[in-house]
């Protein structure tokens, strides 16, 4: 990702899910809704009770619009297309008591299946599909209620439906009442068994499960257990009639019926709990607006972890930083595998441009509430852009500190080239003519060279000998050679003795510094001396050279008039830009009356 692109991109996008056009969610909902007002007029036509009609029809209602809800949320899993099966399969087996011809073959036959989408979509949460035990489970229970409807469909006699004038069923084969009631029987036990055996997984589950699932899953998979156990009920209570023709519970009418239709009504629980689950989930996203305010500035990444996990209401959640070259990193930043999602753990990505940026991989009931996780990743999204920038700004801040230390060693370098070249070529050059100016004024005798001439001379020569002076002088100035040779603390002690007034110097320093460090101290504390000579009246300085180990800390401090702004002149304001040079630090304290200190700290590259 380069520099030039924006702080924000678009294009920037948790990885997709399987998707489901919306036009075919609204097609089988359309399909689903007209079926059950087709099974409301049928059932009204064939003189059904009107208490019948709507029940059914409430029971079918609510399934297809928690059925939709799911769908339209996660299309992805088989939340809610199963829904939108058990309110279709609801109205099939309505027309078993209806005494149509075919249909009522057809609604006995298949009666009961929304108890196996049922169980299907409680063994499947909060997954796509149920997995291991699960899975084998499923499949068990669709292999007896396969058996139980080929047994019905075959092998049954219209006797077996227990209705007065129900009609011939056009698909038996052969009409074996034994073989019917043995089938019956073993299939419904085998169904009331599973069932069973669905409802203690949902106990176990809510047992086992981390806190976010139990807090989450506890409202669907209690309705679960509620449903599963009427379904067994059902399936025992239609083995035990069929094999005994007995009942297992025996009431007296009107509560007979009653505790049928509420038998029937309680798996309304699984869509309710559904619905409830669902909003307990999002209920559990509220610290993300806390997550989102505490993010104005870039959070460490374990940190970031942390606040992920709260705003999920996860602590299982890992946050993984993609590489450029394609591995994965912790929050921590150590190397890791690629995420990888299984039965425990859910993985989404933010990606761009189709390269992953970060992953989260946190508990798959997450994904029972999608907009919540979309939020948390918006805002991760921006978290992820600042860390880029503020790693982009990082790095130029480190090249230019860099680039700012090499110019001041070449500006160290050059200093020392000009005093060399100063003094190994015009200075030497000049003591040579002032030397062969004396000696021709040594031999010019009174004979042989006029007395003006040989002022002229003498002049000549003096003249020369202070330009020789000036010259070692601005050397000195250029690098002092007195530096070289022999550091900062005799260097700066020789500017204490040159200085107008007392200054005394106190010095801690026992080493060789680099170059640049001991360039930058010299003159730091050189114009620091040479203004409070020159502007602060002073009557003493003291001069502090403490060596800190990975610091160079200096001080200059005068008893002069203070006042001193390093806004208004361009001495102070040139020591702050050397010292900026050499990545230091400046400082000025310097009250009216009360005296002017200079403080600087530079830092001491590691050898």
């Amino acid at each position: 990702m380069t520099s030039t692109e924006p702080l924000v991109r678009p294009a920037v996008r948790a990885r997709p899910q399987d998707t489901v056009p919306a036009s075919r969610i609204w097609l089988a909902t359309a399909a689903a809704f007209a079926f059950g007002v087709l099974t409301s007029l049928v059932g009204a036509a064939a003189g059904a009770p009107l208490d019948f009609l709507v029940l059914d029809a409430t029971i079918g209602g609510v399934y297809l619009v928690a059925g939709v809800i799911a769908w339209r949320r996660r299309p992805e899993v088989l939340t809610g297309p199963l829904l939108v099966a058990c309110s279709m399969l609801n109205f099939v087996g309505s027309y078993g008591p209806t005494a149509l011809p075919v249909l009522t073959t057809l609604g006995f036959s298949f009666q009961g299946w929304y108890d196996l989408a049922l169980a299907t979509l409680v063994l499947a949460l909060p997954g796509r599909w149920p997995v291991g035990l699960a899975r084998w489970l499923a499949v068990f229970l669709v292999g007896a209620f396969v058996v139980r409807s080929a047994s019905r469909l075959l092998l049954q006699d219209p006797v077996m439906f227990g209705i007065d004038g129900a009609p011939a069923n056009p698909f038996a084969l052969v009409a074996d009442p034994a073989a019917f009631v043995a089938i019956e029987t073993a299939s419904n036990l085998a169904i009331a068994a599973g069932l069973v055996i669905v409802g203690a997984t949902c106990v176990w589950r809510l047992v086992a499960s981390r806190p976010i699932v139990r807090r989450v899953l506890w409202p669907i998979l209690a309705a679960g257990l509620v449903a599963m156990a009427v379904a067994a009920f059902d399936a025992a209570e239609y083995a035990t009639s069929t094999a005994t023709g007995a009942v297992l519970v025996d009431l007296p009418e009107p509560w007979a019926a009653a505790f049928e239709w509420a038998l029937y009504g309680l798996r309304l629980a699984v869509p309710i709990g559904l619905v409830v689950g669902s909003l307990r989930l999002r209920r559990a996203g509220g610290p993300l607006v806390a997550l989102a305010v505490g993010l104005g500035r870039v959070p460490a990444p374990t940190r970031l972890q942390s606040a992920l996990a709260a705003a999920l209401g996860d602590p299982s959640v890992r946050l993984l930083h993609a590489t450029p070259d394609g591995g994965w990193t912790t929050a921590a930043g150590e190397p890791t595998t690629a995420p990888a999602e299984d039965a425990q753990h859910a993985v989404t990505v933010l990606e761009h441009d189709g390269r992953p940026l970060a992953a989260i991989v946190h508990d798959p009931v997450l994904r029972e509430d999608p907009a919540l996780v979309g939020s948390v990743l918006a805002v991760l999204r921006l978290t992820v852009e600042n860390e880029r920038l503020d790693t982009e700004v990082q790095a130029r801040l480190e090249e230019v500190r860099a680039s700012r230390a090499r110019l001041a060693v070449a500006a160290e370098d050059e200093r020392r080239r000009l005093e060399r070249d100063l003094h190994d070529g015009a200075q030497q050059r000049l003591v040579a003519v002032t030397m062969a100016l004396q000696h021709a004024r040594q031999t010019a005798t009174p004979e042989s060279a006029s007395p003006e001439l040989r002022d002229a001379l003498s002049g000549v020569a003096e003249e020369l000998q202070g330009a020789i002076d000036d010259l070692r002088e601005l050397a000195r100035g250029i690098h002092p050679a007195l530096l070289e040779a022999e550091g900062v603390p005799v260097a700066v002690s020789a500017l204490a003795r040159r200085a107008a007034i007392p200054v005394e110097v106190r010095s801690t320093l026992r080493r060789r510094l680099p170059r640049h460090v001991e360039s930058a101290a010299y003159f730091t504390i050189a114009e620091a001396l040479t203004n409070a000579t020159k502007h602060a009246r002073a009557s003493r300085v003291t001069v502090g050279v403490a060596d800190q180990g990975g610091d160079l800390e200096l001080t200059v401090e005068d008893d002069g008039i203070g006042g001193a702004d390093a806004s208004r002149g361009t001495g102070l304001r040139g020591l702050a830009d050397r010292l900026a040079a050499v990545d230091g630090e400046f400082g000025v304290r310097s009250p009216a009356g009360g005296g002017t200190v200079v403080t600087a700290r530079i830092p001491v590259p590691a050898p």
